[in-house]
């Protein structure tokens, strides 16, 4: 039987029979419903709808609030759904709160989190229903924290928390762990160990004939998309789209992680004497980003603790603002894009340009994208490196040492007498290896909008706003470089030799020891670097 709702006027609204009646008429006993799957199957108007269809608009207490990932997304589609339906039953919109107020004293609020951090703007309410349209657009952190806004004061009002989305985007992977893998096929209550059911609905876009009918030629259109995302909108496949590269990204610790599974830090006084880097991806009409790095000793940890990004600024201008930046603590490396390095037309580089303005020749970046996407995640991970394989003898035979040589090489047998060696584990202390300041505002937000590339799925998608993560994955490669070659032993000595110069002013035992480390580093990368040498008060 259709779910409909009939007001005091003519009016009458019926739910597509199948997919979104069932999801409609879920028992309020199902804390979480997900309707999720292909294009087009009305997974939006059910959101907009259900608090109309189950009568919750009547009750002066209901609170709810549907959510879109940004403004824009909840303007352009849910805010304009409801208002084709809620002043129907006497809601009526105030736009400054972006909120539908009824006769009863209901109230039902449209909101968004484009930031991750946005979600803890809800903190002081409490709502009774809880809408996620295009749940994948989410981080797990936003979704689960909202579950703890979700609570109710009446016995006539249950709490409910519905979403709705397509397969894809940043939340991709956490979404199919929670409601898909589960149960493939759907239409199966999960109960979670605190006794909260959840069920997943698979949409298909049959499920919405009334559509289809005013849009014939919907489904045919979807086919020219490319491969992925064509299964994802037309056929519901949640096993196309990877998601969400670094799954590991926490701006927020979830209750039941370690302490040391975050990212993003307080900012504190970064030492001195701490060697540091400088990072650019250069650019005019796209952001220049630039990050400044500090390598802490006698650990594999970096901090990212300050970030500059603009756009359509000359080099003169953002190489001097950066000269500036740093004046009071000079980097001892730079790297740039490596683009920075070709002839535009113009006399100079841009590497040559911020060489003159900025007193330091930059390193170049590498090509090497998957090589710094897997990095990336080394860098990222805070859970500690799972054994590897031990041979079941006690010492290596030198026989096999031998065999193993002829048969495959040197490496090849320095790798068998080193699987017998014991195990370094990882130090949770220094885990994470990179922690990022609060400060850094675009690099945090460019982060966890990595998905995988369609075209090569082992790389990174570029997109608008990626700017922060390709020179954050410059400075590590460089760090992992300077660490593999030993460097880091010449950056200590030079930021010691900055530090004493500090104390001391003696400019002659500066130059000496800077001169020394510059040659050392001339032999490992084969660059020079020019310094403005000062006295640093």
């Amino acid at each position: 039987m259709s779910t409909q709702v009939i007001p005091q006027i003519e009016f009458t609204w019926k739910a597509n029979v199948g997919k979104q009646e069932l999801f409609l008429s879920l028992p309020d006993t199902i804390l979480e419903g997900f309707y999720g799957g292909a294009a087009f199957g009305g997974k939006s108007e059910a959101l907009v709808m259900l608090p109309i269809v189950k009568r919750f608009y009547e009750e002066p207490t209901f609170h709810a609030l549907i959510l879109r990932r940004t403004f824009r997304q909840l303007e352009g589609s849910l805010i304009l759904k409801a208002h084709d339906y809620y002043p129907l039953f006497g809601g009526k919109y105030n736009e400054q709160k972006k909120r539908y107020t009824f006769p009863s004293g209901a109230i039902i609020d449209f909101g968004h989190a484009e930031h991750e951090h946005d979600i803890t703007s809800y903190d002081t309410a409490e709502y009774q229903y809880i809408a996620f349209d295009e749940l994948t657009h989410f981080t797990e952190y936003q979704y689960l924290y909202m579950i703890s806004r979700c609570r109710t004061r009446s016995p006539r009002i249950p709490r409910l928390i519905r979403s709705a989305s397509n397969p894809g985007n940043i939340g991709h992977g956490w979404v199919r762990k929670r409601f898909v893998e589960p149960a493939r096929e759907g239409m199966k209550i999960l109960v979670d160990k605190d006794d909260n059911k959840r069920i997943f609905i698979p949409a298909f876009i049959a499920d919405n004939p009334i559509g289809l009918k005013l849009n014939p030629n919907y489904a045919q259109q979807l086919e020219l998309l490319p491969e992925a995302e064509k299964r994802a909108k037309l056929y519901g496949d949640w096993w196309t789209f990877s998601g969400q590269v670094f799954s590991e990204w926490r701006e927020h610790r979830f209750t039941d992680e370690p302490e040391n599974a975050l990212h993003v830090i307080k900012p504190f006084e970064i030492p001195n004497w701490w060697p540091q880097l400088l990072s650019i991806d250069w650019g005019y009409s796209a952001m220049l980003c630039a990050g400044r790095y500090a390598l802490v000793p006698n650990s594999p940890r970096v901090i990212k603790f300050q970030e500059y990004t603009s756009k359509k600024e000359n080099i003169s201008v953002w190489a001097s603002n950066l000269s500036r930046l740093c004046e009071s603590r000079r980097p001892d490396f730079v790297v740039i894009d490596k683009s920075a390095n070709q002839h535009r037309g113009e006399p100079r580089t841009i590497a040559e340009q911020f060489r003159d303005i900025f007193g330091m020749t930059p390193i170049l970046s590498d090509s090497d994208r998957v090589g710094g996407k897997m990095l990336f995640h080394e860098y990222l991970r805070w859970s500690p490196r799972p054994f590897s394989y031990s041979p079941k003898e006690t010492k290596p035979d030198s026989d096999m040492a031998e065999y193993i040589y002829r048969l495959r090489g040197s490496e090849a047998q320095r790798n068998y007498l080193k699987s017998f060696e014991n195990p370094i584990q990882d130090n949770p202390q220094f885990l994470p290896k990179l922690q990022i300041f609060e400060t850094c505002p675009e690099t945090i937000k460019a982060i966890p909008l990595c998905v995988y590339d369609e075209k090569n799925v082992e790389d990174v998608a570029e997109f608008d706003g990626d700017d922060p993560y390709d020179e954050t994955r410059y400075a590590l490669k460089q760090i992992r470089r300077m660490k593999d070659a030993k460097e880091d032993v010449t950056l200590m000595a030079s930021a010691k030799a900055s530090e004493q110069l500090n104390k001391t002013g003696d400019m002659t035992s500066y130059y000496l020891k800077m001169r020394n480390l510059d040659c050392k580093r001339n032999g490992l990368f084969g660059v020079r670097t020019r310094r403005r040498h000062r006295v640093f008060v």
